[in-house]
């Protein structure tokens, strides 16, 4: 397995704290790990954007 992919996963399952997905994006960027890694880490297809949230109000 190759060292970068497995570091990323495990310090992104620490928490957003440490890894948000767009930083695993800037990695998948600088070409230390795939796309399809990207989405074995995130559970999102890569690109993927932070969720938007909308308040409409009550």
């Amino acid at each position: 397995m190759d060292v970068w992919f497995r570091n990323i996963k495990i310090i992104y399952g620490w928490g957003r704290q440490y890894y948000t997905n767009a930083d695993v994006a800037r990695f998948v960027e600088l070409n230390r790990i795939t796309e399809e890694q990207y989405k074995e880490i995130t559970g999102l297809t890569y690109p993927a954007t932070e969720p938007v949230v909308v308040d409409l109000g009550s």
